[in-house]
């Protein structure tokens, strides 16, 4: 499946904005976002975003989010632990959203 490149430009002007410089790659079916050679997120097909944050927030961003909006990332089957939340394209429709999630991500990076 084809990424959402508005999604993926939205990242992009997010994280230039902010003054911090990233590489992409593509993988896990994704464009991923890198930051200090670590992933940050990635960009799925439908406009979903794969963000990784810090495992002691997880909970917490999940809760507020509600099961609708993000939830563990699968892999296959498999849950991908609490670094990894699938994020529905709903809750990243509006920059507050995105930044919202943009930020979870950069607390854990930086």
């Amino acid at each position: 499946m084809a990424i959402d490149e508005h999604l993926a430009d939205r990242v992009r002007t997010a994280l230039f904005d902010r003054g911090i410089a990233w590489e992409e790659k593509r993988m896990f079916g994704a464009l991923i976002f890198l930051v200090k050679d670590e992933i940050l997120m990635g960009v799925r097909g439908g406009g979903g975003l794969l963000v990784r944050v810090d495992p002691d927030e997880s909970e917490q961003l999940l809760e507020q989010a509600g099961r609708y909006y993000a939830q563990v990332a699968l892999m296959g089957e498999r849950g991908m632990g609490p670094s990894w939340l699938d994020v529905s394209p709903d809750a990243v429709e509006d920059d507050a959203g995105l930044a919202h999630w943009l930020d979870a991500c950069l607390r854990r990076a930086l």
